[in-house]
């Protein structure tokens, strides 16, 4: 499904002191959430037509063998490619999304590692979603429990990060289909999968690091704007603000999200001297913080509300133009959001 370009204008990002807005959640501990799953959402993939390029490797790591009469811990694997066109007039709502799809078949103990450029069409950028389906069947997701992955992005020349894949587990039994509500969409619910977290964390960034951040909206329609509420504490614990609307997927530098991510914004600030001090003289050589990330509310483009709270995804890692390498996903809330799905 593709989404057309905006036809009403989106909330406004602004930079205003915490105290003035509604209070920010206040974080939960993280859990860890690095087991296999029978769902793995790639946030970011990329394309040598945007100076970088991905590959995704998956692994199956159920290892019941396959019998003359079945299939043991086989998997077929349902790749979507979520393909984003960027809007020159705003880089938080793309002009369009379309899902390229792919199959694979993974035996037991299986291990599957694609090049982007050869497993999707060539010169796209945006998000991966791949789920586990029946080897016997066709479209029909199943729990299986086993898959692990990660990605690594690389520029011409040399690489620049690899991560982990979100993993999230189905609910029913080991091999039973999970589309309980037979809408055809992957439900994280709680019932057909696991509910996804209500709010991330990005534990630190550095404001002259030209990271990247990159989230995917899960409520809704590809065309429905999430608006996010950003509670940011610089080195110094100074509370602050901002809010962003963004549709489908965005992937662009902290500064380009909100000023407030800049070194000379947040050199403007009280800082702590010894944070950061990279020459060891007693004062801090760069701008550090750290923020909760929290969906308040999606809406259609008309402006008709969704939900007053919105399910997302999303990871920080080093721009084209960054001197370091490096990514990660973001930290996940304890308490978790049941109205996300796929598709």
């Amino acid at each position: 499904m593709a989404i057309a370009a905006a036809t009403a204008p989106l909330w406004t990002a602004a930079v205003v002191d915490a105290q003035q807005q509604p209070a920010a959640p206040v974080p939960a501990p993280a859990i860890e959430s690095r087991e296999p799953g029978s769902v793995l959402i790639f946030p970011v993939h990329r394309t040598t037509s945007h100076c970088m390029y991905s590959f995704i490797c998956i692994t199956n790591t159920d290892l019941a063998p396959q019998t003359p009469g079945g299939f043991g811990g086989s998997v077929r694997l349902h790749y979507e490619y979520v393909n984003v066109i960027p809007s020159p007039q705003d880089p938080f709502s793309p002009l369009s999304c379309t899902v390229f799809d792919r199959m694979e078949f993974l035996s037991p103990a299986d291990t599957l590692c694609v090049l982007s450029d050869c497993h999707n069409i060539p010169g796209q950028e945006g998000y991966l979603v791949v789920s586990a389906q029946d080897p016997e069947g066709f479209n029909q997701p199943i729990s299986h429990n086993h898959l692990i992955g990660s990605e690594c992005i690389v520029h011409p020349t040399g690489l620049v990060y690899c991560t982990n894949a979100f993993a999230i587990q189905a609910v029913p039994d080991d091999g039973l289909p999970t589309d309980l509500d037979t809408d055809h969409r992957l439900d994280f619910d709680d019932q057909e999968y696991t509910a996804l977290p209500d709010f991330l964390m990005i534990d630190s960034f550095v404001a002259l690091a030209q990271s990247e951040l990159a989230f995917i909206n899960l409520t809704g329609e590809f065309e429905d704007a999430n608006r996010l509420y950003f509670s940011i504490y610089n080195d110094n614990e100074r509370p602050l603000s901002a809010t962003l609307d963004f549709r489908c997927w965005f992937a662009r530098t902290l500064e380009t999200v909100n000023p407030v991510f800049s070194e000379s914004f947040l050199a403007s600030l009280p800082n702590d001297a010894s944070d950061l001090d990279i020459n060891c003289d007693g004062t801090n050589d760069l701008e550090t913080g750290w923020a909760t990330v929290q969906s308040v509310g999606v809406r259609r483009p008309g402006g008709t509300r969704v939900t007053t709270d919105g399910a997302f995804l999303g990871s920080i890692a080093v721009g084209v133009d960054s001197r370091l390498n490096g990514g990660r996903l973001l930290w996940e809330s304890k308490t978790s959001q049941t109205n996300g799905s796929f598709r």
